[in-house]
């Protein structure tokens, strides 16, 4: 499930880049948070997929200029049908029924109605005078007091504040909520602005309105801001102001998160447990191998590219540290990786190799240091799934891996030279990710328990009867082969969606996406160098279904899977389709399998390109690996489709090409 947050036309840059900070930590355990233009709200089916839409600080008007008519109509059918809205300040007039601002001032005054009209009533402001458009001048913290009655049965009491600091620039009040049955106030401010002496139990700050069967939080303050950034307050001047409120919200920061945790809770989001929300810092790589040489051939060739003075490898992407096993810390490397932090970008990553000198092979660091994946144990598991066939493997022989990663996909893809020191076959493992990757702008939602890894394939120019498209389809099928040919597990649900991803039957017949795959090359000489990379909620029970919970409900005897299973079993599987696909191209010995496990045959697809001709979906093109569909109006008249990079649903929105 997406949380959007539309970041266009009226968006302050500095509410998106806060509130998508803080939604990450407090619910990108559970869903993917992703920011959107006005493009999508008019053209993309994104309402499907979508758990919150987010209208962050910014002006109004531009909104309305953005918005008003079809997108807004969606947006209202999208609540009304069981959705949720959150507007914060900007956000909040916007979804208001009716708004007076700076009523009396010339310059600034706007008066009117909203096509949303989610808050039944006036929203009127500014509630505290001073506001100046493009500055922080007007801007203070001030004390909210929650109803902690309205809050209670949704999250813990004791863990909601009776008195918070948030940070105001400009927000209203809602004016009257007693009136309407609908509207449920959240937090009111503790002092009364000028334009507020008709409420009498203070103007209202926060409130959260039932609308038909969705809900609409809308938010008057800035909760959502995150003091560790430096750029919180862009003030010209450090005047003892600035000082104060820049004190109270990193006093207060605590409070904020508590009250966005009840209010997200009592929406009914899947709200991380409190000490969860801390986002874990990134771990050193350790280097290992089948044997010496996947070892010692990328360690030399990455020592001979560090910089003697700062024995730093500079890459394109990432900064890393090559040290052996052992050694001690390089205290530069440290001051460096605080430095990047601080300025935004990605801490210097430490890569540990152990040495190959008398060592027995696998060549592994002690589990103590990986304790989430047993190194030893993948090459044995590795080995015995390799033993009943007739063939040379390679993949799989080599990992980097990390407790903490940013994005396997990314280490690999955006850093050249180290990609360029790696063997084919050779693997990027994490057990936790921060920033992982799906296709397009997607990110990927990584949780303890999911198997998340990367791995390098350098595919020939020459092999001309296996086209690179293909490869997709391969590491799809060869994940879930890799699973259902096991003797008891050949019915355990597990069904592919094209393009990229994996799917599961539930009893009750819904289906959950419980992976997905992801494919990037570039060309280089003679080859196409492929990083793929593959996401499973393999033990991790969020944000869907874990692939080990669906074993269980199929036959609770069957023994749950580990991550080194699992991972030794797709290389084994990828690698033998790999080197059939070379040899053979493609044909049915591969797609025959493949469309006994898709989810597509005869699905009908509406083409909204071309006049909403219906179609049914007939293969996969042999020649460019497109979706092969049938006029259900003309039968001899096909088409290829491919996906157009929408986000939201790839089976919708795709791009026709007659065939």
């Amino acid at each position: 499930m997406n949380i959007l947050i539309y970041d266009d036309l009226g968006a302050s840059s500095n509410s998106v880049k806060h509130t998508r900070n803080t939604l990450k930590t407090l619910l990108g355990h559970a869903y993917d948070i992703i920011t959107i233009d006005r493009k999508v709200l008019q053209l993309e089916p994104w309402e499907e997929n979508c758990a919150m839409l987010v209208m962050p600080g910014g002006r109004d008007l531009p909104y309305c200029e953005a918005l008003n008519g079809q997108p807004n109509d969606r947006i209202s059918q999208y609540v009304r049908n069981g959705g949720l809205y959150l507007g914060i300040c900007a956000g909040a007039y916007y979804a208001s029924q009716q708004i007076e601002f700076e009523k009396d001032n010339p310059v600034m005054e706007i008066i009117q109605p909203r096509e949303l009209g989610f808050y039944p009533g006036l929203c009127r402001g500014t509630t505290f005078p001073g506001f100046v458009y493009n500055s922080e001048s007007g801007a203070r913290s001030v004390v909210v007091l929650t109803e902690k009655e309205a809050l209670c049965h949704h999250y813990l009491d004791s863990d909601v504040p009776s008195e918070i600091k948030m940070y105001y620039n400009g927000g209203g009040y809602f004016v009257h909520p007693e009136k309407y049955n609908n509207v449920t106030v959240l937090c009111r401010f503790k002092e009364h602005g000028p334009r507020c002496t008709d409420e009498p139990e203070g103007p209202t700050a926060i409130v959260h309105c039932k609308v038909d069967e969705g809900d609409a939080l809308l938010i008057a303050t800035h909760p959502e801001y995150d003091v560790s950034s430096e750029d919180l307050l862009s003030f010209t001047d450090n005047s003892e102001k600035v000082r104060e409120i820049f004190k109270d919200l990193v006093l207060s920061e605590i409070e904020r998160k508590r009250f966005l945790c009840a209010a997200f809770s009592r929406v009914g989001l899947d709200v991380a447990p409190f000490d969860n929300h801390k986002i874990p810092e990134v771990t050193p790589f350790y280097l290992s191998g089948l044997t010496n040489e996947w070892v010692y051939k990328p360690t030399s060739y990455l020592i001979h590219k560090i910089d003697r003075h700062s024995c730093l490898l500079k890459d394109s992407h990432d900064i890393f540290y090559i040290n052996e096993l052992d050694s001690p810390p390089n205290e530069q490397a440290h001051i460096l990786s605080l430095c990047r932090i601080k300025e935004g970008k990605s801490a210097v990553i430490e890569i540990i190799y152990p040495s190959t000198v008398y060592a027995a092979e696998p060549i592994c660091p002690p589990l103590s240091l990986t304790p989430h994946f047993n190194m030893k144990e993948y090459y044995r598991q590795l080995c015995q799934k390799r033993e009943n066939h007739w063939a040379s493997f390679h993949l799989g022989n080599g990992l980097l891996y990390a407790e903490v990663i940013s994005s396997t996909q990314t280490v690999l893809e955006k850093n050249p030279t180290l990609l360029r020191g790696l063997p084919t076959g050779f693997v990027c493992l994490g057990s936790n990710q921060t920033a992982g990757r799906g296709r397009g702008k997607n990110s990927w939602i990584s949780h303890l328990g999911a198997l998340q890894f990367s791995f390098i394939v350098r595919h020939h120019v020459n092999y001309k009867h296996a086209p690179v498209v293909f490869i997709q389809y391969i590491i799809a099928l060869a994940i879930v082969e890799s699973i259902r040919e096991r003797p008891g597990y050949e019915s355990i649900p597990l069904r592919l969606k094209w393009p990229n991803d994996i799917y599961v039957e539930c009893k009750n017949g819904e289906l959950k996406k419980v992976g997905g795959t992801l494919m990037n090359s570039s060309f280089t000489s003679d080859e196409f160098v492929l990083v793929i990379g593959c996401g499973l909620n393999l033990s991790n029970t969020l944000p869907t279904v874990s692939i080990n919970d669906i074993i269980k409900g199929c036959d609770p005897s069957l023994n749950a899977l580990s991550a080194e299973d699992v991972l030794a079993g797709i290389m084994v599987k990828f690698e033998m389709y790999y080197n059939r696909f070379c040899k053979d191209g493609m044909g049915s010995w591969f797609l025959d399998k493949y469309y006994e496990r898709w989810l597509h045959s005869n699905s009908i697809v509406t083409l909204t390109t071309q006049n909403n001709e219906k179609v049914k979906v007939v293969g996969i093109t042999p020649d460019h690996g497109m979706l092969k569909v049938k006029s259900l109006d003309r039968l001899d008249k096909f088409y290829g489709l491919l996906p157009d990079g929408n986000r939201f649903d790839m089976m919708k929105g795709l791009l026709v090409q007659k065939i």
